[in-house]
């Protein structure tokens, strides 16, 4: 398939395995599967075949996606095999869903990056609650004890870091809700892309192994015009 997320990124990509559609009230209204961008689900280590670019004239002609359907793709940590949906959480404790979406107005607005944004919710962060941890700076919010917020930079040169929002919540009914929630936000890569991903807390010293498992099928997966004056 051949997928354009914005000029600067259109994935040209064999898909992976499928993943099962969780039916709600809001099928009739929302439910498009023609207009899914879902790439598949892939190892962490998966190395994707290389494609020719395209011509400009094949990514002027292809469609924007749907502002909620834009670019996904799931990474299994473990060889474990397992069936992803599309349900509202993850599904196992060794998966990673991976979202790709374009900045908002006022983050292109004020060149927002990760660490910029980082600096700006100090402000919802506890004085003197600073610590290091899996190469993180982190601090607890002031909600609650069980909420933090940390940045990590990350090893890719061209990219700033990410930001993560770690949840420690205990006894709670699904272990899935205990997770850390990724965030990049990149105005100079790709045209500008906020990359999101979410997994189980037990994963949070991968952080890094994960960001550089995106940018890598990212860059592989680009067949853009414009990637080869950017390569």
């Amino acid at each position: 398939m051949t997928w354009k997320q914005n000029p600067q990124l259109i994935v040209k990509a064999k898909l992976g395995s499928r993943r099962e559609h969780i039916p709600d009230r809001f099928d009739s209204e929302f439910y498009r599967p023609a207009r899914e961008h879902y790439l598949g689900q892939f190892p962490i280590n998966y190395v994707p075949e290389k494609f020719p670019l395209i011509t400009q004239e094949e990514a002027d002609s292809l469609p924007m996606p749907d502002s909620n359907r834009q670019l996904q793709f799931d990474l299994k940590l473990s060889n474990l095999d397992f069936q992803a949906t599309d349900g509202y959480l993850p599904d196992y404790d060794d998966q990673v869903r991976v979202r790709i979406e374009g900045l908002t107005m006022d983050m292109q607005a004020e060149n927002l990056d990760t660490y910029k944004t980082f600096l700006q919710r100090k402000e919802f962060f506890r004085e003197k609650s600073k610590f290091e941890k899996y190469g993180l700076i982190c601090y607890s919010k002031k909600l609650s004890d069980d909420f933090f917020g940390c940045y990590g930079k990350s090893k890719e040169h061209d990219v700033t870091g990410v930001l993560l929002d770690v949840i420690t919540l205990e006894n709670t009914p699904d272990n899935r809700f205990v997770q850390i929630r990724g965030n990049s936000y990149e105005p100079n890569k790709y045209g500008g892309i906020w990359v999101k991903w979410e997994t189980n807390l037990n994963n949070r010293d991968r952080w890094q192994e994960i960001d550089s498992a995106i940018w890598r099928l990212l860059d592989t997966w680009n067949s853009a015009p414009s990637s080869q004056k950017s390569n």
